[in-house]
């Protein structure tokens, strides 16, 4: 088992990741002075492949185990209805103070369960517990939370750190074999990290990514090209969580602008997210934000021609997408929601921009005709 110490005071919480961590949850808790009652927020999906074996851990240490599970498996449970449905059912359960939040599942799970913890009587304690590729490299660290409204998505939320995230990498098994798609959603993270910060997790995923990445011929992977395989992803997680870790403790709140380079790509993406109206996926749109951030940089004149290739070249490998259908996602549509942007200054759109694979920089000031052409470029090959 590896562990990453995020340092931040009185806030500071451990990151463990490894093999068969559900399995030993009662044990890797059990420090933390928690009390007896647990309340597990989940959805079908997730719950079916991984909650019974949390509940049994948990039991045996003589918790009291309660769960909910949301009625959507995807953006749609970020909203009103489903987090007053969260707190109503830790009512009916009679949390406490002293009671905890444990939230099992992908990045919506972890959102709108930590939103929950963070009011429920003015903030109770919170377990993330990711079982997706995506909520264990990003959402799961660093204490976002948030829920959507129709127009924006994670326009309210809080910044709420967890007591403790815990990382079981087997739960990836599950993910390779039956949600392939949602596999390669957490890919579109990894690169970033790579393209904002690690140079060598970006070196390493040129070089094994397509040895590595299972495909719904070659499925996901069992023996001995199974065990290389989670190896492989193991360090990839590793090397993940430990760039945001870094990230979070230099700006916690991102109130120094150290923190926004983590939205490299996603102002673009959470535009094009709202406009195809979640039909695409968050990791897909991550994707296409970074080839629209990589092309105005480049644009602009502070990313190689080079190093873009290398950047579109990695995301295709990964089974991402570089185009999308020009017709469906309208310029004046997607700059509209661009506005929304909560990285906004002065009225002004502010933009997370590659200067080289392993480094970004916050531009404020990029033309928006340029913004909009690369936009109408989309569709289309250069």
């Amino acid at each position: 088992m590896k562990r990453i110490q995020i340092h931040l005071g009185r806030r500071s919480y451990p990151i463990l990741i490894g093999r068969g961590l559900l399995r030993s949850l009662s044990r890797l808790v059990k420090p933390l002075g928690l009390g007896r009652k647990i309340f597990v927020v989940s959805n079908h999906r997730v719950a079916r492949y991984f909650l019974g074996t949390v509940r049994r851990s948990l039991t045996r240490s003589g918790f009291q185990v309660y769960s909910h599970l949301l009625r959507y498996g995807d953006e749609r449970a970020k909203s009103e209805k489903c987090l007053f449905e969260i707190w109503q059912a830790m009512a009916e359960a009679g949390l406490e103070r002293t009671s905890t939040v444990l939230a099992l599942g992908g990045g919506v799970v972890g959102d709108v369960a930590g939103f929950a913890a963070s009011t429920y009587m003015r903030g109770i304690s919170l377990l993330q517990v990711p079982t997706t590729l995506l909520a264990q490299v990003d959402a799961a660290i660093g204490g976002k939370t948030a829920i959507d409204l129709p127009f924006a998505k994670n326009i309210v939320g809080t910044f709420y750190q967890p007591r403790m995230v815990v990382v079981d990498t087997e739960t990836l098994r599950v993910l390779t074999r039956f949600r392939l798609r949602e596999f390669r959603n957490g890919l579109a993270e990894v690169i970033k990290y790579g393209v904002i910060q690690d140079i060598k997790l970006f070196e390493l995923l040129e070089r094994k990514l397509p040895l590595t990445l299972p495909s719904p011929q070659r499925g996901g992977g069992g023996g001995e090209r199974g065990s290389q395989l989670f190896s492989f992803f193991e360090s990839v997680v590793w090397r993940s969580a430990r760039a945001k870790a870094r990230i979070v403790e230099a700006d916690e709140r991102e109130t120094l602008g150290k923190r926004m380079i983590l939205n490299y790509g996603h102002t673009f993406a959470h535009a094009l997210e709202a406009v195809s109206r979640y039909r695409l996926s968050h990791g897909e749109e991550v994707a296409l934000g970074m080839v629209c951030a990589g092309r105005v940089a480049r644009r602009i004149g502070i990313f190689r021609s080079e190093d873009e290739r290398r950047q579109n070249r990695l995301i295709a490998n990964a089974g991402l997408p570089t185009r999308v259908n020009g017709a469906r996602f309208k310029p004046d549509r997607l700059m509209r929601h661009m506005r929304l942007d909560k990285k906004k200054k002065g009225g002004q759109l502010r933009f997370v921009l590659p200067e080289a694979i392993g480094r970004v920089r916050v531009v404020d000031r990029v033309p928006l005709a340029r913004v909009r052409r690369v936009l109408s470029e989309l569709g289309s090959e250069e």
